[in-house]
């Protein structure tokens, strides 16, 4: 028994130096495969060669009976050199793992081939789990190694060597000397086929983040989590969205109606920033509309430049833009305030009307009310020519009181202004009496008769058909239009 056993023990020591005594290969998923046997140890000239993977057949060539066959999975990804017997694969998948074998001649070769195919290694990340007190921690670097095995772990403190440790990394204050954030730590996984190296850890805490919003007409709004992370990286960024839980989605977050089924007035959105030292949470975005804004403005002293602001109570409606509409012109994103000046609109400022509006990831508010005249009210063209037309009758009146003045003067100095008035201006623009009375008519006189007398400029001109009558007609001759204008009594003596 003891001698069988020893002649069992060396068969299976000789087997296992087989097996064994071929190449331990470690390829990547999707790359490429080639297998070169060394066919030295076949004397006589090749016609046939013979690969297995396993059990079963990848490809057979036989010169006395036929062609070369490939088979099963190798289908269209495998060659076979008919010349030194090198078996290529491409494409290579997990199942293509195993042990290859090579028969030259029916005859098998002594050297195998142990394949491992592999996936890459992920790039790694680290996290950490602190004690209470924060004196302790555990680093784990983090990666999902499925089908990617066997992986070896590196770590980097500070400006130290690279030391294979294992997945996790056990610091202190004690071991450290100093807090454990005055330390950079970098991990590393490394397998037959790639390395991946982790961001720094443990640089910066992350900043309280802000939200930010770009939005179109019709189209969906983008949310960005701001905040400077620099020396705080690798930052993950969770949302919020109303009531919902926290969804780990990346530094921007498209919302729209159809995203959201309501409009986006209806819901809150927060955002959260955190790394391996600390998280923080914005303050709530986009919970309020914005109010109707009235529009205020200050002018400089002279009239000439004014600015106008738009007001209203943007308490919980952060952040908010201010778009602007001058006359007729489009709407523009400008600014809470608004500088104007006569310069600017080429007219006379109220020609012009303002106005404003507020909008922010609730939507867009109402206008202003229109506001016009800023540098102050001008006359109208309707005044202007009621002005014009005062002035030239005032200046016309001057001109006449002068004229008639300077005629009383000259012309008639013994009159009474009255008198010069009656008399000058009768014979221009009216009716002239004159009272008339004739004395001394004898009975010879009782014929008709025609009477002429003269009156300054004027001849009136008297008749009579009768002395039996107490009146005549009298016909007076205007200076310039001679035109029939009165009658005279005059008494009988």
């Amino acid at each position: 028994m003891p001698k069988l056993t020893l002649i069992g023990l060396y068969f299976w020591i000789c087997l296992a130096q087989k097996v064994v005594s071929g190449d331990d290969l470690y390829h990547e998923v999707g790359g490429d495969l080639l297998l070169t046997p060394d066919k030295s140890t076949v004397p006589d000239p090749i016609t046939s060669i013979l690969w297995k993977h396993g059990k079963n057949k990848v490809a057979e060539w036989d010169k006395d009976f036929g062609g070369l066959d490939i088979y099963a999975a190798f289908i269209n990804r495998t060659t076979l050199d008919q010349t030194t017997g090198e078996l290529r694969i491409t494409g290579l998948k997990k199942t293509d793992s195993g042990v290859y074998y090579v028969e030259f001649n029916s005859k098998l070769l002594d050297k195998t081939y142990t394949i491992s195919v592999i996936k890459p290694v992920p790039k790694p990340t680290i996290t950490s789990s602190c004690n209470p007190d924060k004196t302790s921690c555990i680093l784990t670097c983090e990666g999902d190694t499925t089908d990617a095995e066997p992986v070896t772990y590196s770590w980097k403190v500070g400006e130290g060597a690279w030391q294979v440790i294992g997945k996790q990394l056990i610091v202190s204050k004690n071991y450290t000397g100093k807090p454990t954030n005055s330390y950079k730590y970098i991990c590393k996984m490394k397998n037959s086929v790639s390395g991946e190296v982790s961001e720094v850890f443990g640089l910066e805490p992350v900043p309280k983040p802000t939200i930010t919003s770009s939005c179109n007409p019709d189209k969906p709004c983008i949310l960005t989590c701001e905040g400077d992370t620099t020396g705080a990286e690798p930052v993950t960024y969770s949302w919020k969205v109303g009531e919902g839980a926290w969804e780990v989605i990346g530094k921007q977050l498209i919302v729209s109606k159809n995203y959201t089924g309501k409009t986006t007035n209806s819901y809150k959105y927060i955002c959260k920033m955190k790394n391996s030292v600390s998280g923080e949470v914005s303050e709530v975005f986009g919970s309020e509309p914005v109010p109707k804004p009235t529009i205020t403005y200050t002018c400089n002293s002279n009239k000439t430049s004014c600015i106008l602001t738009c007001e209203g109570d943007t308490t919980g409606a952060e952040p908010v833009t201010y778009s602007w509409k001058v006359g007729e012109g489009a709407w523009e994103v400008i600014g809470k305030q608004l500088i104007v000046s006569k310069s600017d609109t080429g007219k006379s400022t109220n020609s012009y009307k303002y106005f404003c509006k507020m909008k922010n990831s609730a939507g867009e508010g109402d206008v202003s009310e229109p506001v016009g005249e800023v540098f102050g009210s001008e006359p109208s063209e309707v005044g202007v020519v009621v002005v014009g037309v005062v002035v030239t009758i005032v200046a016309l009146v001057i001109v006449i009181i002068g004229f008639l003045v300077r005629k009383k003067i000259t012309g008639y100095p013994q009159d009474t202004r009255i008198d010069f008035l009656r008399k000058y201006c009768g014979g221009m623009f009216g009716k002239f009496y004159l009272n008339l009375t004739l004395v001394h008519i004898q009975p010879a006189d009782r014929a008709p008769k025609v009477i002429q007398t003269q009156h300054d400029s004027c001849t009136a001109l008297y008749t009579h058909t009768s002395m039996h009558y107490d009146s005549v007609r009298v016909h007076s001759c205007n200076p310039t239009t001679h035109n029939m204008f009165s009658h005279h009594n005059f008494m009988q003596t």
